[in-house]
């Protein structure tokens, strides 16, 4: 597309409910006011948005979607005691 128009290809993809991979950047300040948010948020409330911890050696059962799945964290060592 040489000129495309986002509002087109958006309403396009959920109308033929299709799906397109990719990542989203946020600049900077995005980033700042969400450290700053969780940094202020409950830590018991946060902590219970990680529903599941996977070992490395594990992995594949990050990706097995359960129903009581929020968040599934990949751990790549143990949590320090």
């Amino acid at each position: 597309m040489a000129n495309p128009n986002f509002g087109t290809f958006n309403r396009d993809m959920v109308l033929r409910n299709a799906v397109a991979f990719g990542t989203v950047n946020a600049n900077r300040g995005h980033y700042e006011a969400a450290a700053a948010a969780l940094a202020k948020a409950d830590r018991r409330w946060l902590s219970r948005l990680i529903t599941r911890r996977v070992p490395l050696a594990q992995w594949r059962d990050a990706f097995e979607s359960r129903q009581e799945d929020i968040k599934v964290v990949v751990q790549f060592a143990e949590e320090a005691a």
